[in-house]
């Protein structure tokens, strides 16, 4: 089996991270489910216009990418807020998909937001006007995040699907 490395992501890392994005899911596949100006991770001009330093995005989001056989398949963005951590994106290219890559990045995020003391992470998903939730639903609720009923609308004709996911803490189980 082939090795997966999870590591933080360098500014060499864009192209791949956008070919990775655009290699998700097909055109038709997400039509309905996001903004159309949805584009900072796909386009390399735009995703280089937020980049600072480092693996950090100038909102101070931190990008960390797949590797298997030294190549990315996939990536995640994610930031500590005060309370909690916050998963804004996850891709993984379509050949790579259902191997676990996925789990592995939010498993990386786990650790992070408790190395950093925060009990929870939050995401979402988007459900499209027919009500039906974007394929990633099913991957948030596999990885132990909870719906919270909220269907949030938005401009566009989706709504956004709030998840929470209670980080387990070892001192937790021992009191």
């Amino acid at each position: 089996m082939e090795e997966v490395v999870i590591r933080k992501a360098t500014i060499d890392d864009i192209p791949a991270i956008v070919q990775a994005c655009l290699t998700s899911a097909s055109q038709e596949e997400t039509k309905g489910f996001g903004a159309p100006e949805w584009g900072t991770y796909s386009v390399p001009g735009e995703l280089k216009k937020v980049r600072t330093t480092g693996n950090k995005l100038n909102d101070g989001s931190e990008v960390v990418v797949a590797e298997k056989n030294s190549e990315v398949v996939g990536f995640i963005v994610f930031s500590l807020e005060r309370d909690c951590a916050y998963i804004d994106d996850i891709d993984i290219t379509k050949s790579e998909q259902r191997k676990g890559i996925g789990r592995n990045l939010v498993a990386y995020v786990e650790k992070v937001a408790k190395a950093n003391g925060r009990r929870r992470i939050k995401t979402d998903t988007t459900e499209n006007v027919e009500g039906v939730p974007w394929k990633s639903y099913a991957f948030w609720t596999k990885m132990g995040f909870k719906d919270t009923g909220e269907r949030l609308p938005t401009k566009w004709s989706f709504k956004t699907i709030p998840f929470v996911k209670k980080l387990e803490w070892l001192i937790d189980q021992v009191f």
